[in-house]
């Protein structure tokens, strides 16, 4: 398996070994050892650091790692290869779920427990304080006997849902995106008033978007409704598959492969009207979005200054109205695409040795 990235680097977000921005998908390098130690499960981004959580649980970070953000020990500004969190960072315990703000990072361990790291001005650490801490174990308001089912951090504020359907959240919720009263919450608070149960939810920056089953078409967004965000949503959000959202929009993909985005787009973040491609996946970074096809490639549209929708774009940095193709060769003959990640002006693209066709 190998990862790719491309786009802003300048803390070393990119995990390339250098701070330089790339419009060409370059190999992601590791501080101690030549290979990832399992596949890749996840990964999240904030303002200049990323996370790659493994299946195996293990947790790798690159890029800044001032005030603790990434729960190493701030004794440099950056680093600039991917380096595991000693699980002690947690209780020893193994990472199923993780995410990123803009100055923090979040982590959902396996015996749920949540762990915050780094900046908590607003209130992004849940803990009552601002204090920047390596590890803050969350001291839960919500039932012991009840599963974090689900992750999500905008640039100032982080929900979970539970495995009941209740959801929690903590940080910058001045803009109503974690419910009423409209302010910065300290401590995790249950947002009140849904009439539905929640299975997934994704955080823009001045929103949260929740879901319900597949199906059922139960949907709500929470928060402000710039960029008409609130007001040009569909009435419902029927047999979806995939949700996803950038700072300001929001993008859905259906079980049977339908598209829909809606949102900002100043900078063609919601992609070309009319795609004449199918998706099989798609993932939002912070003014782009990145999917894979069903031919086996990536295609990446929206704001691209930093290089992150490849080294195609328009005279203000953007891919509007087209879509930027990153072919399967780009990552080598022998690999093909596994994975796709977005962040703030990065993109991450994962690859594993193809099979030997038959003859």
């Amino acid at each position: 398996m190998k990862l790719y990235g491309f786009g802003s680097n300048g803390s070393g977000q990119l995990g390339i070994g250098n701070t330089e921005d790339t419009s060409l998908p370059q190999v992601c390098l590791l501080a101690d050892c030549q290979e990832w130690p399992s596949p890749i499960k996840t990964i999240k981004s904030g303002g200049n650091h990323t996370l790659v959580l493994l299946e195996s649980g293990q947790l790798f970070v690159s890029g800044c790692i001032r005030d603790g953000r990434a729960g190493l020990p701030s004794s440099a500004d950056s680093i600039t290869k991917f380096s595991e969190v000693p699980p002690s960072a947690f209780g020893s315990s193994k990472v199923k779920l993780c995410s990123a703000l803009w100055e923090a990072s979040v982590v959902v361990t396996d015996d749920n427990q949540v762990y915050t790291f780094g900046v908590g001005s607003k209130g992004e650490l849940g803990t009552g304080n601002v204090a920047e801490e390596l590890s803050n174990r969350l001291e839960k308001s919500w039932p012991n006997n009840e599963q974090i089912v689900d992750l999500s951090s905008g640039m100032g504020h982080t929900v979970v849902t539970l495995s009941n359907g209740d959801v929690y959240g903590w940080g910058n919720g001045r803009k109503g995106q974690l419910g009423t009263p409209n302010e910065i919450t300290w401590l995790p608070r249950k947002i009140q008033n849904l009439s539905f149960q929640v299975v997934r939810a994704v955080c823009g920056t001045d929103f949260t978007y929740l879901v319900g089953e597949p199906g059922l078409g139960h949907h709500a967004i929470l928060g402000s409704d710039k960029w008409k965000i609130r007001s040009n949503a569909p009435s419902s959000c029927l047999d979806w598959n995939q949700i996803t959202a950038s700072w300001g929009s929001i993008f859905t993909l259906s079980i049977s492969g339908n598209f829909h985005a809606w949102g900002r787009n100043d900078y063609g973040q919601l992609g070309p009207e009319k795609p004449q491609i199918g998706f099989t996946h798609i993932i939002a970074g912070s003014e782009h979005a990145i999917a894979m096809t069903e031919s086996g490639s990536v295609v990446v549209w929206g704001w691209g200054e930093h290089g992150n929708c490849g080294p195609r774009n328009n005279s203000q940095g953007e891919v509007k109205g087209w879509w930027n193709e990153i072919h399967a060769s780009s990552f080598g003959n022998s690999h093909k695409v596994i994975g796709i990640a977005a962040g703030c002006a990065t993109t991450f693209v994962w690859t594993e040795e193809a099979e030997d066709q038959p003859d």
